[in-house]
């Protein structure tokens, strides 16, 4: 194992000493866990844009539990040759590093995907200690050999091919050891109606979402026209709040709708001047 860690470390190195840093549209969250008697499974998700060449995961996890084990089988990666799980349960982290290639034979780069697609590995933690009620999940950075939450991506231009590494968003997580949704996420999607309503300039609308991922929140006039857009991107799961400052728009009947994986729907807003 420690051969391996070695190996990974000395690739991402080799990888990252010609390649361009940047921030990009990558995403690494956390699925929905499930539990079995005194297991708890932890999925892991990412989005990705194509040609993802390489993948450094380093992970801390809260302590009363124990990770037994990293399993790949059924994920987006298990086609990798080089799929490293190093557990230190000693001082609560691992670190997993993932490679299409290793061999001699030619392997794809792993395609396009979202927060909603396969996971790429699956968290097996143990629940050692009967009092401890939810597990927190975090992204860390270890030295000596260096590693970070990061993807890299094969980027063709021309007939010159370089790498790019990105550094993903993410924030500690905490899930119930239940195996239910993370601690205070809701359970279901939900779209509120804005506050104040009727409203003068400005109002609020809350919605839910029980797991991450791509949103849009669209406001119409009565005639179905699209005035704004007040979300179009990545949402963490949760609550959220967006507020809409209409100053810039005549008095008169509105629509606000969220649109979230399946789940659409439409409320009726009434700006007065």
């Amino acid at each position: 194992m420690r051969k391996q860690m070695h190996m990974f470390a000395i690739f991402i190195v080799v990888l990252l000493v010609p390649s361009l840093i940047f921030a990009g549209a990558s995403k690494f969250g956390i699925a929905k866990a499930t539990s079995s008697e005194k297991l708890v499974t932890v999925p892991l998700v990412i989005e990705n844009r194509d040609n993802l060449t390489a993948i450094d995961i380093p992970l801390s996890f809260s302590e009363g539990v124990t990770l037994k084990e990293v399993n790949f089988a059924g994920t987006r990666v298990d086609y990798f040759d080089l799929k490293i799980a190093n557990i230190n349960n000693d001082q609560n982290w691992v670190v997993i590093g993932l490679l299409p290639q290793m061999s001699s034979k030619a392997q794809p780069d792993l395609a396009a995907g979202d927060m909603n697609s396969k996971p790429i590995a699956n968290l097996v933690f143990e629940v050692n200690d009967a009092s401890v009620q939810e597990i927190t999940i975090d992204a860390i950075v270890l030295e000596d050999p260096h590693h970070s939450l990061q993807f890299v991506y094969h980027e063709a231009d021309g007939t010159d091919a370089q790498l790019k590494v990105e550094y993903p968003e993410f924030e500690a997580v905490t899930f119930s050891l239940s195996g239910e949704s993370p601690s205070n996420l809701p359970d279901h999607y939900s779209l509120n109606q804005n506050y104040p309503n009727p409203f003068n300039p400005s109002t609020q609308i809350k919605y839910a979402l029980p797991t991450a991922g791509n949103v849009t929140l669209a406001i119409y006039n009565v005639l179905g026209q699209k005035v704004t857009n007040l979300v179009d991107g990545f949402r963490e799961a949760g609550e959220h709040i967006e507020e809409w400052d209409a100053s810039g728009y005549g008095s008169g009947v509105y629509f606000y709708r969220l649109s979230a994986s399946n789940f659409t729907e439409t409320k009726r807003m009434v700006l007065v001047k």
